[in-house]
């Protein structure tokens, strides 16, 4: 979906500016994402497998998110995009946020990111099929050997460092609650 996106400049701050989601991707455009870390009981993490049909990373796990659209605080998007592709209902007290990190890797985002504790088990959620075909809960364990391992890495958008190094913070955050 081309949706319409703030333009911040390189410190993060809102420029003014708007732009359709393609035309800031094609331009290289700063823009702000946020991504939901979802955890349970269980201290297992939640991760999506990316449609088919996805543009980027098609086929491949990850976590929840999505762009922050014009207008909109991290915050509020983040909810939109737990409902709208796992049918989470939360608020903005429900997210914890970790960090905000700058990436200029994978299309010049500032990337919020938050963490979710959730008691759904996966057959209660509600994925949108044209974000999501699967989700799995994955032990930190699992999800840290998987990240280091050469070939099964390549099953998660790649991104490793950055999930890798989320896990830590994450670790920290679940064992101080």
């Amino acid at each position: 979906m081309d949706e319409y996106l703030d333009i911040v400049d390189e410190n993060n701050r809102l420029t003014g500016q708007t732009k359709l989601k393609s035309e800031v991707h094609r331009d290289g455009d700063w823009h702000r994402a946020s991504h939901i870390w979802i955890y349970n009981a269980h201290q297992e993490l939640l991760f999506q497998l990316r449609s088919p049909d996805k543009d980027l990373f098609p086929d491949l796990w990850d976590i929840t998110g999505g762009h922050v659209s014009a207008g909109e605080s991290y915050e509020v998007a983040a909810v939109r995009e737990l409902e709208e592709e796992l049918g989470v209902s939360a608020t903005v007290n429900d997210l914890t946020p970790l960090l905000i990190q700058k990436n200029k890797e994978i299309g010049n985002e500032y990337q919020k990111v938050f963490l979710l504790r959730c008691h759904q088990t996966v057959d209660t959620f509600r994925l949108q099929e044209e974000e999501v075909s699967d989700i799995r809960f994955i032990s930190l364990s699992d999800l840290r050997n998987q990240l280091n391992d050469p070939v099964e890495r390549r099953r998660f958008c790649p991104v490793y460092d950055y999930y890798l190094s989320t896990l830590d913070l994450i670790e920290t955050q679940i064992n101080n609650h």
